[in-house]
């Protein structure tokens, strides 16, 4: 089918017309129709069996080819979306970018969030990047098909996605319409769309679009995870309002992008109703995450820092620092692996075979701008809950928790929850619901709790 720019594709079933089914069922109507129905019936089954299986086959054929034809023109209405968007047109910004300021809507298209139950727009919108200037980021946005009855406007969650990779073809928006998004198959996705809640993710900046990711860069992923909800409000078809409430959530890459969305928010979006963050095993530091896993079981993931902060800070001339296997190790972080093929293909990888010389936090220019990237430089407006995984081996615990201790010292409201002796895939699992439950509360106005000492 066809689907409108703008508009929720259409349900799996349209309603019957009125008397339809007494219809068919009426022994009074003997149509003309159904009486030829009844007669080719009848000589079929008066056939030798040989000759009445041949026609059977020649009429399931028929029927076949017309339904592949059907499926056909529906692949082909959502082939844009399937398509890889490093050859999709979608994912090109335009040139100049539209007037506008930061949250700007510059185009949208429905796709069908594979597996999960919700209407879905992949969105290209404007943000702002490290210096300043406006940049076109791609993200998603989607609405739960269960309807919302509620006086007060539908919840927006805006979602900022754990760690997908630096390839274009990693982008949460391309992942979520061919169904290989984790956060949708292991659970948290769809377990936000069953409240109600509609949902704004950004792919974050150079991710899908032109240029490198800016992995690991602070101000970008907050400003984009921000912008994706600004312009969730403007998607016509989506019925969003702009005084509806907001949670910001994230776990992992998430989580410090939500961390860091929390803290620019009254400066940046104060226009949005932003009503509590939650973030899940955010490295506070991307200095600590990177001497964790430098060389260790996880180390598939260094090249994402390294590219990430190069993009944003392109004198540190990443390419003039590598080994000759280190470049060949980026250009395929770069073109082809998303984050599990990378760790599964990489364990061990870091400075000692990425990098010709001193590694990179002895090396003062890179040292400089990983702690830029630190969280608690401000405190958040909103009260906050911040968790991780007691033996989280990606993001150390204690990293984490040095996001709540800054922002309890700045006085904000924030909560902290231990997700047991959990690692950091099970405390994703474990922690989504809490954090669910607490914006739930968030959402309805309860007393936030605070464990600040």
């Amino acid at each position: 089918m066809i689907l409108a720019k703008g508009s929720p594709p259409m349900a799996r079933s349209a309603r019957r017309p009125s008397g339809a089914s007494e219809a068919r069922h009426s022994p009074a109507l003997g149509t003309e129709e159904q009486h030829n129905r009844r007669q080719r019936m009848n000589r079929l089954m008066n056939l030798p069996v040989v000759r009445r299986v041949r026609s059977l086959g020649r009429m399931l054929g028929r029927w076949m080819a017309a339904l592949m034809l059907c499926l056909g023109a529906s692949a082909a209405a959502v082939a844009g979306p399937l398509q890889d968007p490093a050859g999709d047109p979608f994912y090109a910004p335009p040139s100049p970018l539209p007037e506008g300021p930061h949250g700007t809507l510059i185009r949208s298209r429905a796709y069908v969030p594979l597996g999960l139950p919700a209407w879905g727009w992949q969105i290209m919108y404007k943000s702002t990047d490290v210096n300043g200037n406006a940049v076109a980021v791609t993200g998603n946005v989607m609405v739960p098909w269960l309807p919302w009855f509620q006086s007060s406007p539908r919840p927006i969650v805006g979602w900022a996605s754990g760690t997908q990779g630096i390839a274009d073809r990693c982008a949460p928006s391309h992942q979520l319409a061919v169904g290989t998004e984790y956060e949708a198959i292991a659970g948290p996705i769809g377990w936000t769309l069953a409240r109600g809640w509609a949902i704004a993710m950004t792919d974050y900046q150079g991710l899908g679009t032109p240029g490198d990711h800016t992995y690991g860069v602070a101000a970008p992923a907050g400003r984009a995870m921000l912008d994706a909800v600004i312009a969730a409000q403007q998607l016509g078809g989506a019925n969003l309002s702009a005084q509806a409430p907001v949670g910001l959530v994230g776990y992992s890459q998430g989580g410090h992008a939500s961390a860091i969305a929390a803290e620019l928010q009254p400066s940046y979006a104060p226009a949005l109703k932003v009503k509590g963050v939650a973030s899940g095993a955010g490295p506070s530091s991307i200095d600590g995450l990177y001497a964790a896993n430098n060389g260790g079981l996880f180390g598939g993931a260094i090249p994402y820092l390294l590219i990430g902060l190069n993009a944003a800070y392109p004198e540190l001339s990443l390419d003039t620092i590598l080994t000759p296997y280190g470049r060949s190790i980026i250009a395929e972080a770069r073109n082809n692996k998303c984050l599990l093929a990378m760790a599964a293909s990489y364990p061990g990888l870091g400075d000692a075979v990425l990098v010709d010389g001193p590694g990179i936090l002895t090396r003062s220019d890179w040292k400089a701008r990983f702690l830029q990237q630190r969280t608690g430089t401000a405190t958040p407006a909103v009260p906050a809950l911040v968790y991780a995984g007691l033996l989280d081996e990606l993001v150390p615990y204690e990293n984490t928790k040095k996001t709540f201790t800054a922002w309890c010292a700045g006085g904000a409201k924030v909560s902290f929850r231990t997700i047991g002796i959990t690692e950091h895939a099970t405390g994703m699992l474990l922690g989504y619901p809490l954090a669910l439950d607490w914006m739930a509360d968030r959402f309805a106005g309860a007393p936030a709790p605070s464990d600040c000492p």
